[in-house]
């Protein structure tokens, strides 16, 4: 209770005139330190700009913030990477991780050696493989193709990119890891209530989080009263059974293979060594439910950010494009109409579009903080000795924002990741900027399908800016792209009609 009993003691403020005020601000960081519903307060109502969730609190600059009242928050950029990699035993704070409703997957799990366990069942098959190259290179062609329908048949409409990369980011995740794709792309129209879903189960997940009811409550309501009331946990429950199918439907593969049929999700972990308790339908069901949950919303979402920044910044948007033109020159002899510039071929001689990714990433709206718990040792953070079994958080907008790091943060300036830049600071010098670009996480809890999402981003951007090189703007600015709610990943402005939108002619 230390950091309240500091707050309580400050004397009220001054205003310009010399009237002594109550500072407001200090009773509200008193009352988040005593009670985690102010911050539930903060979250379930849709008009406060939150931010991280964090940094509202704040009555001064400080590095360590206690914001509920078991938790301690720590804003350093430095200390980032010897946090979360300073032991694989880290455990995660099952009150806060709870919000999504699926305490049995391995984003979820709480305690560090089942984590160990779970992941070590799922890792195989997010390990990037020739099979996986071409899954993602089909998808990317059936994207190119539909906006080439677009074009052709609704040239003077605007096409809502945010909705469809959600679709398009679906149909990859769903294609490399079930039997099954949802085949999102193949809908007409840009399925308006696909991108509706994820929002509401977005909120949905806040309740859920400080009231633990919220998806237990809808899912026990009839189907009839769901139609009326809530649209989109309709769809949601739809995919399950489509989901719940596939898992009764799969075998197990060949213990270590990843190749035949049954090379999916499923048969890969009803073939692990997992222990029968973690091998029900119900867990299957929510580790799936996390795989293309994070598959689709983080990786449509970090497309649509780094499309929007290429679109209004023109002479990114020249270099990138001249780059791709003499790659693409170099590196094929014909490369038709269907066919793809491949990851290895973008990877290795497209050094300007791997800048222009990272700088997407790190401007992407991922706005949640990760909570962990050391059970073995006690941190040390400077003058700070935190007992063992205290959770501790950092956010990854604090790392990605830092003026001290990133200068002018805000802007988007993919010459920053270039070795040659000239306004490199003094820690990006010394450790590397990679070092601060953390949105896979960092350690043993860190994002499993990072190899495949990196390769899913590189084959989308780089051929979607080679084939589609008319794309404008239409009726979007950095309103419609700033994240304004924490709902876990970034949420956009609630009232307006918030998401990129583009005109291909």
């Amino acid at each position: 209770m230390a950091l309240v009993l500091e707050f309580v003691a400050q004397k009220p403020r001054k205003t310009p005139d010399g009237k002594r005020v109550q500072d407001h601000r200090v009773v509200a960081k008193v009352l988040l330190a005593m009670n985690a519903k102010v911050e539930g307060y903060h979250h379930v109502r849709p008009w406060i700009i939150m931010g991280s969730g964090v940094g509202r609190g704040r009555v001064k600059p400080r590095n360590v913030v206690r914001i509920n009242p078991w938790e301690l928050h720590i804003c350093d950029p430095a200390f980032f990477n010897q946090f979360y990699t300073s032991s694989s035993k880290l455990d995660k704070d099952p009150w806060y991780y709870n919000f999504a409703g699926i305490p049995r997957s391995t984003f979820a799990t709480s305690s560090a050696a089942v984590h160990r366990q779970r992941r070590g069942a799922i890792s195989k098959i997010f390990t990037s493989s020739p099979e996986t190259s071409n899954q993602i290179e089909e998808c990317v062609q059936r994207l190119v193709d539909r906006l080439r329908c677009f074009l052709r048949d609704s040239p003077a409409e605007p096409v809502r990119m945010s909705t469809l990369y959600w679709m398009f980011a679906s149909d990859v995740v769903t294609t490399c890891m079930m039997p099954v794709s949802t085949q999102y792309m193949t809908h007409p129209g840009s399925a308006p209530h696909y991108a509706r879903m994820f929002k509401t189960l977005a909120k949905v997940a806040l309740w859920n989080r400080h009231f633990s009811i919220g998806f237990t409550l809808l899912a026990s309501l009839p189907r009839c009263i769901l139609d009326h009331t809530a649209g989109p946990f309709v769809e949601l429950l739809k995919m399950q059974d489509g989901f719940v199918a596939q898992i009764k439907q799969s075998k197990p593969d060949a213990p270590g293979s990843l190749n035949g049929e049954n090379a999916h999700l499923p048969a890969h972990l009803l073939a692990s060594k997992l222990p029968v308790q973690d091998k029900t339908t119900l867990r299957f069901l929510e580790e799936i439910n996390m795989i293309i949950g994070a598959g689709t919303e983080a990786v449509g979402a970090a497309i649509s950010i780094t499309t929007y920044y290429l679109l209004s910044t023109p002479h990114a948007q020249a270099k990138l494009l001249s780059e791709l033109n003499i790659t693409a020159a170099n590196q094929y002899a014909d490369l038709g109409t269907t066919e793809v510039l491949s990851y290895a071929i973008l990877q290795q001689h497209c050094p300007y579009l791997g800048a222009c990714i990272k700088e997407g990433l790190r401007l992407s709206k991922e706005s949640n903080r990760l909570p962990r718990i050391n059970r073995q040792s006690p941190t040390v953070y400077g003058d700070y000795t935190i007992p063992a079994g205290t959770v501790i958080s950092m956010s990854l907008r604090d790392v990605h924002l830092d003026p001290s790091v990133f200068p002018s943060p805000q802007a988007f300036i993919p010459e920053r990741w270039l070795p040659d830049h000239p306004d490199r600071p003094a820690c990006a010098i010394k450790t590397g900027l990679e070092n601060y670009l953390v949105p896979f996480g960092r350690g043993a809890r860190a994002c499993v399908g990072r190899a495949i999402a990196m390769e899913e981003l590189y084959v989308t951007i780089g051929n979607l800016f080679y084939r589609m090189t008319t794309m404008q703007l239409w009726d979007t600015d950095d309103e419609d792209m700033r994240m304004a709610h924490d709902f876990f990943s970034g949420g956009s402005i609630t009232g307006k009609d918030a998401g990129l939108k583009v005109m291909l002619e």
